[in-house]
């Protein structure tokens, strides 16, 4: 089943922030996320306190300093095609834009324009400073690329450069904030990318199907209409495009391979 994976890293410490909380549980509560049936609270290396998802349960799991993360999946018996973990501020390694993440894997919708406006509406609430909306044959895939750290896996539409730019972007991923290893079907600018890149130019070039200034601090790119374009041979003739207009934030991959 074709799935979006979606990848957040953002700056919102929520275990600190009720408000901002609230807020990210009630985007999570939209129909385009229905896959996502249940919640569960990651504690140490333990999924514990499995429940039906509702905002409540979301927002106790992210205030609790006990917990790393809220995770999500589907409904214990079913066919796993839903998926995701959104972490809470707890355990910090960084200072800076991109110092959390979160992650969601979920069916590819039928609303297109709602799920992908409901998703810049959550990358809104984590004040998020890099990310993307990626087009994947299945559940397995699409967990792969949001989580990262794996070797991609080659794919119609995914050719050789775009699988260095996936890896490239773990391997520099403390650049993450200021930096882009290479354009998805969609993709988060965050403050700092904003700073370094004039978006009225990106949106005047054409090359993108929307440019949205979710907020002064957010933009979204969105290469195509459909993300099932991303499943596409052809879809690198697009992105190519694409990588000329940005080129005043990408990344340095001259020390990335496949090996």
């Amino acid at each position: 089943m074709a799935t979006l994976a979606a990848r957040f890293d953002f700056t919102a410490a929520l275990v600190q922030d009720a408000q901002r909380s609230r807020r990210v549980a009630g985007v999570l509560m939209y129909p385009c996320f229905r896959d996502l049936e249940r919640v569960s609270a990651h504690h140490g290396d333990r999924w514990v306190q499995h429940a039906p998802k509702s905002a409540d349960a979301i927002v106790a799991i992210l205030r609790d300093p006990k917990n790393s993360a809220v995770s999500f999946d589907t409904k214990r018996g079913k066919e796993l095609v839903a998926g995701g973990e959104i972490k809470n501020g707890t355990r910090e390694t960084s200072e800076g834009a991109t110092r959390f993440y979160g992650v969601l894997e979920f069916p590819m919708p039928t609303d297109v324009e709602a799920a992908t406006a409901a998703l810049c509406e959550l990358a809104d609430a984590l004040d998020t400073g890099a990310g993307f909306i990626a087009g994947e044959p299945d559940y397995a895939y699409a967990q792969k690329v949001a989580l990262g750290g794996f070797n991609p896996k080659l794919r119609p539409g995914l050719s050789t450069r775009r699988a260095i730019e996936r890896r490239g972007r773990d391997w520099h991923y403390q650049q993450l904030h200021n930096e882009l290893a290479g354009p998805e079907w969609g993709t988060f600018l965050g403050a700092e990318h904003l700073a370094r890149l004039d978006i009225e130019r990106v949106r005047a070039s054409g090359v993108f199907e929307r440019v949205v200034l979710v907020s002064p601090r957010l933009a979204y790119l969105q290469v195509t209409a459909d993300p099932a374009d991303d499943l596409c041979d052809d879809f690198e003739v697009k992105l190519q495009a694409t990588r000329a207009v940005l080129a005043p934030i990408l990344m340095d991959l001259s020390d990335v391979n496949l090996d």
